[in-house]
């Protein structure tokens, strides 16, 4: 399934694994740009739709804000692990992982809305990649983009899942209401033929997000 909104960019380094879980980033932000930066300001790889240098020279920027505001001598700054600028033309975050590395997302202008589901993804599947330490709660939810076939009648209600290779139909059990829920997403109670129960959330860019699901 060809990925939304993807266009080829002129790299200037061999694609590793790391490129698919921040493309996967960039379309559930709607993002132009994701790079995974180590410590150093090093961009140890990337995804998006503007020029590699552009992602470089934003991601070790932004890694040395993350650094300098760690060690400003501000009560509370210390702890900060996630930032996010406006600026006149563009917008940026930057979200801190473990053993130094960080995530930079250059958004689009005046935005600074981040999918908190989408990024939750990302980071785990970073983490594992480079095998470094996770900075998320043990036995948090574990939100993961899912394709889903509506029904013919609502867009926004689910009627099956892809998962296995195969279309697993569900049941709706009930309207999923909760603080997590921004506006304008929807979120179901779903529970597939074999009796497993999850969470469904449809968020405002038309994806898809499963808690727990496997």
């Amino acid at each position: 399934m060809r990925a939304r909104g993807r266009v080829a960019i002129d790299r200037d380094q061999d694609a590793s694994p790391f490129s698919a879980i921040l493309w996967r980033l960039c379309e559930g932000c709607s993002a132009h740009a994701a790079a995974l930066v180590d410590k150093e300001g090093e961009t140890v790889d990337y995804a998006g739709r503007i020029s590699p240098y552009e992602i470089r020279v934003a991601a070790a920027e932004l890694r040395l804000v993350l650094a300098f505001t760690r060690t400003a001598q501000v009560p509370g700054f210390d702890g900060v692990n996630e930032i996010r600028v406006r600026t006149g033309q563009r917008s940026y975050a930057i979200v801190g992982l473990g053993d130094g590395y960080a995530i930079v997302l250059e958004l689009l202008r005046h935005c600074f809305a981040v999918s908190s589901r989408a990024l939750l993804q990302a980071t785990r599947e970073l983490e594992s990649e480079a095998g470094i330490e996770s900075v998320l709660a043990p036995g948090g939810t574990r939100w993961s983009r899912v394709e889903v076939r509506p029904t013919a009648t609502d867009a926004r209600r689910p009627d099956a899942v892809w998962l296995d290779g195969a279309w697993q139909a569900v049941t709706v059990l009930g309207r999923y209401r909760t603080a997590d829920l921004a506006r304008r997403e929807r979120g179901y109670l779903a529970r597939l033929a074999n009796g497993a129960e999850f969470s469904l959330v449809r968020e405002p860019l038309g994806f898809w997000f499963a808690d727990q699901l496997s």
